[in-house]
């Protein structure tokens, strides 16, 4: 499963599970709450609304000393309402017999309007239409009964439980998906850490670092390629080593012919004649072509090298190579065979081309030659060119064969071959890329090997 997908899935499966508990603790809260809420207002509501004639009756022939008295009189004569007193000419002076509450009065166009308030919860706004009884001297009497502004309060702070309710089941369920992604961070990150302290022991030299590869997402594709890195720069590191070695044995051992030939020389043990200049000269010779070799290399890999393309008869330049070899064959016994078709004219650079067929040529007779047979190959058809060089020579095993192609490899240990750094094969495919061709190999033990040359869409 692809690591875009899980994320999907744990994103998904977090949501779902908290919009879902949320959901639920909610929905049990609130239906908790307006139970006991609806069982607390089930009261009976026959008599709740006074008559002003009872208030009236209740009144007359009564003399009161001040407001208080008449609220204090008229709270015990009908316990079920909240009066109200107010002075008409000032609409500040209202009194009500209820330290808990306090009231502000508003002269509406419809009527008289009252906001009664209590500590902690939202105002209760009630209006009259009328004065309800008018008392002697300006004085202004309202009720109203006292469950419709219990149930108000109750209501506002039955709103203000269910807001902290869910306030906090909002905040235990964040705590909770902050823990999930706590948790699924570490499940998805901790390979990655543990990539990091192994790129850690790359840097330090630890180059034989592996990870296990225990996981088929993209997590596990980076652990792959980061162990294919490591073998690969395990590889290189061991090739440097290698190469190190082969350079200094490859230089030494010219560049010491030299020196103590020409000491030889200078002692007069030897004369300083043509033949042993010529031997120098043939060092020098071997010197300057391993450097060349490594500096082409260097250019071709880091595609420096600069082509030069033009129009060029491909068959005329692979029968020339034949008549340069036609001397070496006869010399060491080998048929040499050619394949060429005629009038082959494309664009390509002729002098890379010849080089890496010299290249294949040289290695045939140095490898191949004892095969008896070394074949050249020319074919062009619908816009691509093939050129294969064959012999029947003793061949390469499986490894050998996915090694030739890697700097500084060489088979001369089964062929006793010291003239080749390893360099030729390399710059071959190197110089194929350059020109948008492919270098391929085919080989089978003791039966020969097969190399081939292949351009695509030439003009």
């Amino acid at each position: 499963m692809k690591l875009k997908t899980k994320f999907t899935l744990l994103v998904a499966l977090c949501t779902f599970a908290l919009l879902g508990s949320f959901y639920q603790l909610s929905k049990n809260s609130a239906e908790r709450t307006f139970l006991a809420f609806n069982k607390q207002s089930a009261v009976i509501l026959g008599h709740t609304l006074l008559d002003d004639d009872l208030v009236e009756a209740a009144l007359a022939d009564k003399t009161f000393v001040n407001p208080e008295a008449t609220l204090t009189f008229l709270a015990s004569t009908f316990p079920e309402q909240l009066f109200i007193w107010r002075d008409a000419n000032s609409t500040a002076d209202i009194k009500i017999l209820n330290p808990d509450l306090t009231i502000d009065y508003e002269q509406v166009k419809s009527g008289h309007q009252f906001s009664i308030h209590h500590s902690g919860v939202a105002a209760f706004v009630v209006q009259f239409n009328e004065v309800q009884h008018e008392l002697a001297q300006n004085e202004e009497l309202f009720w109203l009964p006292k469950v419709l502004l219990n149930r108000s309060f109750e209501k506002e702070a039955l709103q203000q439980a269910m807001l902290d309710d869910f306030m906090l089941t909002l905040v235990i369920l964040s705590i909770i998906a902050a823990l999930l992604a706590w948790l699924g961070s570490w499940y998805f990150l901790s390979p990655l850490k543990q990539l990091k302290r192994s790129f850690k022991a790359i840097e330090s030299g630890e180059l034989d670092t592996r990870l296990a590869l225990k996981r088929h997402d993209e997590v596990g594709e980076i652990i792959s390629s980061f162990n294919n890195l490591a073998a690969w720069l395990q590889g290189l590191h061991q090739q440097y080593k290698q190469m190190n070695s082969d350079l200094s044995h490859e230089l030494r051992t010219p560049l010491n012919g030299i020196r103590s030939r020409l000491e030889a020389m200078e002692d007069g043990i030897l004369p300083m004649d043509k033949a042993q200049l010529a031997v120098i000269a043939q060092d020098l010779h071997n010197v300057n072509r391993i450097i060349d070799d490594l500096c082409l290399l260097s250019l071709t890999e880091s595609k420096q090298l600069t082509l030069s393309p033009a129009q060029v008869n491909v068959s005329e330049l692979m029968s020339a190579l034949l008549v340069r070899y036609q001397a070496q064959a006869q010399e060491q016994g080998v048929a040499l065979t050619a394949d060429i078709q005629a009038g082959v004219i494309v664009t390509l650079d002729a002098g890379r081309v010849r080089q890496i067929v010299v290249n294949l040529l040289d290695n045939a007779f140095k490898y191949g030659a004892d095969g008896g047979i070394v074949m050249l190959h020319l074919h062009y058809q619908d816009n691509e060119l093939v050129i294969t060089v064959t012999d029947r020579g003793q061949g390469m095993s499986p490894t050998q064969l996915t090694q030739i192609f890697e700097r500084f490899y060489r088979v001369q240990a089964s062929r006793h071959d010291t003239s080749s750094l390893g360099l030729g094969l390399p710059i071959c495919r190197q110089l194929a890329e350059l020109m948008g061709a492919t270098l391929t190999a085919n080989s089978t033990e003791n039966q020969g090997a097969s190399f081939t040359l292949r351009f695509s869409r030439l003009t």
